[in-house]
């Protein structure tokens, strides 16, 4: 009886100083909403604004692929058409973007957006928006190409090399068209883009923290999209490539680099490219 009082009072002394609606914010799940386009809403131009609102999570990208980070961190995955990875437009950091309609047909279509740790597990459970797309003036999709045996070498930093926080990674790319337009979209024979992965003993090496929310039951689908890629701090779709490790490690890190499809699968026959680096 007496333990039961003192955590009464405990939890009464608490309530007090914090004040009851900010421990319900703190007590509330990370949620993500949209809020553009509206529902039933006609889009016309050749890309689709986006427009979310964030809940009780700090959007940053400073730290993404990292596993040893602050939970209620991280950024959101965008879906069109899908709720898997097949399907993927991102990560983004920013409550405002623009995914291309390049490929996307007149008439109905679904966005789907969820919250992620910066190892990419799911945060929050994902919400969708349906809308009728009326494009002006895009662009179909490529036709395939095939000209011979993708592959991916990196040109700097050199093998061993010494690197500050900030540098540049310049690839070079052989048989092989880079285009962020086609990600998420169906997949084309010789069109995609780049993933970029870095490993490092003490920043990916700890297992991804899985919120709650990830466990929970989510639609059919969802399981691809909410899996944890440690590591993976970026899909560009260039061969020189700004790269931001200010918030990790000096030491050694290995970075990879793949080609990958539309469907972010990874090229067949594209073996990656691998560097071993010094972080100053």
């Amino acid at each position: 009886m007496k333990i039961s009082r003192l955590l009464a009072t405990a939890l009464a002394l608490t309530v007090g100083a914090i004040g009851l609606p900010a421990l319900a914010s703190m007590m509330a799940p990370p949620s993500i909403s949209i809020v553009a386009p509206a529902a039933g809403a006609t889009v016309r131009g050749s890309s689709i604004p986006l427009r979310v609102a964030i809940h009780n999570y700090r959007l940053e990208c400073t730290n993404i692929g990292k596993t040893n980070v602050p939970m209620g961190e991280g950024h959101y995955h965008v879906m069109v058409d899908g709720m898997d990875m097949a399907h993927l437009v991102g990560p983004f950091c920013s409550k405002s973007i623009q995914i291309p309609g390049r490929g996307l047909a007149a008439g109905r279509h679904t966005i789907t957006v969820v919250l992620a740790t910066d190892a990419h597990a799911m945060a929050s459970m994902p919400t969708s928006v349906s809308f009728n797309y009326q494009p002006v003036g895009t662009k179909p999709l490529p036709a395939p190409v095939r000209n011979g045996k993708p592959t991916v070498t990196v040109l700097s930093p050199r093998n061993g090399a010494s690197v500050g926080k900030h540098f540049t990674l310049a690839l070079n790319v052989q048989n092989f068209h880079l285009a962020c337009s086609l990600e998420g979209k169906r997949d084309i024979a010789g069109w995609g883009h780049v993933h970029v992965m870095v490993q490092q003993d003490g920043e990916t090496s700890a297992s991804p923290a899985t919120p709650l929310l990830a466990m929970m039951k989510t639609p059919m689908g969802m399981k691809a999209a909410g899996m944890a890629m440690p590591g993976m701090v970026g899909m560009p779709c260039s061969t020189h490539i700004p790269i931001d490790l200010s918030s990790w490690r000096s030491g050694p890190a290995t970075i990879l680099v793949l080609l990958a499809n539309d469907d972010h699968m990874p090229t067949m026959d594209a073996a990656p490219a691998v560097l071993h680096v010094n972080i100053r």
